[in-house]
């Protein structure tokens, strides 16, 4: 439980209780009907936003936002949340072609996330961006990504096996090396720890402003964050959301996710003092 929770939970339950609400940027898939036919679906993940209940946050989604509606109801909640989509980010954003010409996308998705992304770093907004969602956040502040991580091989499985049942798609594949006195070694308690990895594509080019703060044994970037440490703004690229409740360290990612949301939601209640200004 975060340590900020108490003082909104014990409070009466009358029109002022609140929790933080956290913005859950939808997917868009084709999906087949009870008929079997195709069809469109708008989706979230369902561990992430069971987590975000879990965790005391209440999950909301407003899929297919017009980008001049964007400000006013990134006001309205505590924090986003870009989890995982089984599509890719469009290499044409960050000025490549697709590798394939079978790559799936979500145009829909980033039309809603890159604008949003940007604003949520403008603003202050708690930004917690995991496998899809910290691709995302990279191009999205002007960096790029490697399209095909099995392409380039190397040592470090970064992709789980098709034909494994989903807990095992989700169990902690390789290890990753955390920045020596960096925030997440800080977080966490660890210099090295084993990570979830269900992921075709990686970091390439880091965008500026962000601060690498986890690499895998081949170098790629598995966790980073915006510079400015006093803003929760970060990318992983495995999944702390699956397994906080095994995991210390995937828990202490998690906590301090929900206290910055729990931070912005009691300094929206109490907002600083205006100093007049002189005649």
């Amino acid at each position: 439980m975060s340590a900020r929770e108490p003082a909104f939970r014990n409070a009466p339950m009358t029109g002022d209780f609140r929790v933080p609400t956290v913005w859950v940027v939808a997917s868009h898939r084709e999906l087949g009907n009870e008929h079997g036919h195709p069809q469109q679906y708008t989706v979230m993940d369902e561990v992430g936003t069971r987590t975000l209940v879990n965790l005391g946050l209440q999950p909301v989604s407003y899929p297919r936002v017009p980008v001049a509606r964007l400000p006013s109801l990134l006001a309205g909640v505590q924090g986003v949340l870009l989890g995982g989509s089984a599509t890719n980010v469009n290499p044409r954003l960050y000025g490549e072609e697709p590798a394939h010409p079978d790559m799936a996308f979500d145009s829909e998705r980033e039309a809603v996330s890159l604008p949003l992304i940007r604003l949520c770093i403008e603003h202050g907004v708690p930004l917690l961006g995991i496998c899809r969602g910290s691709q995302e956040f990279n191009v999205a502040m002007g960096g790029s990504l490697h399209q095909d991580l099995k392409a380039l091989g190397g040592p470090v499985p970064h992709w789980e096996d098709p034909d494994e049942p989903l807990d095992a798609q989700y169990r902690e594949r390789h290890h990753i090396n955390l920045q020596p006195g960096g925030l997440l070694e800080h977080i966490t308690g660890c210099s090295r720890i084993a990570v979830s990895s269900l992921h075709s594509q990686g970091v390439k080019r880091l965008a500026p402003g962000l601060v690498a703060e986890a690499v895998a044994d081949d170098g790629i970037v598995e966790a980073f964050r915006w510079h400015d440490a006093s803003q929760f703004a970060w990318g992983f690229q495995f999944h702390p959301e699956w397994g906080h409740q095994q995991h210390p360290r995937y828990a202490r990612i998690m906590a301090a996710y929900v206290d910055a949301c729990w931070a912005r939601l009691a300094a929206q209640a109490h907002p600083p003092a205006l100093t007049p200004q002189p005649a």
